[in-house]
């Protein structure tokens, strides 16, 4: 996509011509759509942290649960990203990915209906944390637009990402080595897994 805001007003376009119930429908499978391609990127990430692919990953973070898994993601960056910079810049990632997690929670939890109130979605949203409660979400076509356009600005970003970089993985190697270990950097590098 070479143009997500051109992309996105073209969405709106056709989301809005659409009969209500319909768009209702369509807003909310959009929604859920994305977040699993950000939930997949940020599965790539942790397995870029955490130096497996493909497989291995899936069996790592198959079971694991969106919250759980920018949990260990932002464990990850600040046990083992060594640029303090590019350490807060995934951390902030992770914490906008946590919102969307929260967004999902409730859109995927609630019943919904074409807003009577506006062009978009209604939801019917109860908490019952300590107190019965049934706060009002409703959400305008141009809302969820801007909600999907983040959302996959998020999964860019996150697809654009390189955690934890071979020099990271050698400072903390040299840091953590033992004594009797090879000496210095080729001590390093021979212990680096080959697969």
């Amino acid at each position: 996509m070479d143009d997500p805001k051109a992309y996105f007003a073209a969405l709106a376009a056709d989301y809005a011509k659409l009969q209500a119930d319909t768009r209702a429908f369509t807003l909310v499978g959009a929604f859920i759509g994305h977040f699993a391609l950000l939930e997949e990127s940020l599965g790539d990430a942790l397995g870029q942290a955490l130096g497996v692919e493909k497989a291995r990953l899936w069996i790592v973070t198959r079971n694991m649960t969106f919250d759980d898994k920018v949990k260990t993601m932002r464990t990850l960056v600040d046990r083992f990203v060594i640029k303090e910079e590019r350490a807060k810049h995934i951390d902030s990632l992770c914490l906008r990915a946590r919102k969307f997690g929260e967004m999902r929670n409730i859109i995927a939890h609630s019943p919904f209906r074409a807003s009577l109130q506006s062009d978009g979605v209604e939801f019917l949203v109860m908490s019952a944390n300590s107190k019965l409660k049934f706060p009002e979400m409703d959400w305008e076509l141009a809302k969820f637009v801007e909600v999907l356009h983040d959302l996959n600005a998020l999964d860019d970003e996150f697809r654009a990402l390189e955690v934890i970089s071979d020099l990271d993985r050698i400072a903390y190697q040299l840091a953590a080595a033992p004594a009797s270990s090879e000496a210095g950097i080729t001590g390093v590098i021979l212990s680096q897994p080959t697969d």
